[in-house]
């Protein structure tokens, strides 16, 4: 066989590989990796606390950008039945529940409420807005939250004590391209322990030192599609020019817990990034 027909050969073959390579990786950020759902444990010993009480379990979730399909009414379901099998104290849910800017591409409130009414906790279950939820207005996302029992944070606090008498304060801001410093309620001692929750992981600029131990934020999608080496990664954070870190991520001294998040944004796709919600345990 002469030498140019083997290297055509050669390159024939590299190219069939390379393509299917491609279909198998597609196929996988698109029809597999988005339906996985990973839990992840995070500890974290709050020093107000020196230890004291039983742990504080508290599950995080964001970024579920429900569509109005069957497909994801299902999706939603699984979700609450795998939280509830946690056993949480606490749910804490960072936003985004709508996907799209537009009514015809995103779940309606009523119909996500109805999916997540399951979601229950002994200290509560918590949300906060995301910027995908304005598709509906936020509006009737609140009201369809609060009817089902959730707690709204917009700009506000609130003073969680557990059984054995240890207090917890917990803030969540209104979404905002840019957060101002009077979202943010004031710290009500140093004594107890402050979280405060936001969508963006941006608010370094409004916080002082001492304003709140942690924040707990999504909105990023852990970068949604990843390759090795950070080759390629995509984050909905479009003033951020470097990755976060999962899954705690410091900026300005700032301590932030991020979710990778649920659902997807802009593309159907997660590749080497799925889906997760936390159990954080506080001792």
């Amino acid at each position: 066989m002469p030498f140019s027909v083997r290297i055509l050969r050669f390159f024939g073959i590299l190219l069939l590989g390379v393509c299917a390579l491609g279909v198998a990786g597609i196929t996988w950020a698109y029809l597999i990796e988005p339906n996985l759902l990973f839990v992840r444990q995070v500890d974290y010993r709050i020093p107000q606390w020196n230890g004291r009480g039983r742990p504080l379990k508290i599950v995080v979730a964001g970024d579920f950008h429900f569509m109005p399909t069957p497909f994801d009414e299902v999706r939603a379901l699984r979700y609450v039945q795998r939280i509830m099998q946690l056993k949480p104290d606490l749910i804490l849910l960072v936003g985004d529940y709508a996907r799209g800017s537009s009514k015809n591409a995103s779940m309606s409130p009523q119909k996500a409420a109805q999916l997540l009414q399951g979601l229950e906790a002994p200290c509560g279950v918590f949300a906060i807005q995301g910027n995908h939820d304005f598709t509906f207005g936020w509006n009737n996302w609140k009201k369809e939250l609060t009817r089902i029992g959730f707690r709204i944070l917009a700009d506000k606090s609130v003073l969680i004590t557990l059984n054995d008498g240890r207090r917890l304060q917990l803030s969540g801001l209104l979404d905002s391209f840019r957060y101002s410093k009077k979202q943010l309620p004031q710290r009500h001692s140093p004594n107890i322990p402050h979280i405060v929750l936001c969508h963006r992981p941006e608010i370094d600029r409004i916080l002082s030192e001492g304003d709140a131990d942690f924040i707990i934020s999504g909105h990023t999608h852990g970068g949604q599609i990843r390759l090795p080496f950070n080759l390629l990664w995509f984050e909905a954070s479009p003033d951020h020019t470097q990755p976060y870190t999962y899954p705690w991520h410091i900026s300005a001294g700032n301590k932030y817990l991020i979710t990778k998040g649920l659902g997807t944004s802009t593309l159907p796709l997660r590749f080497n990034c799925p889906p997760e919600i936390y159990l954080l345990t506080l001792h």
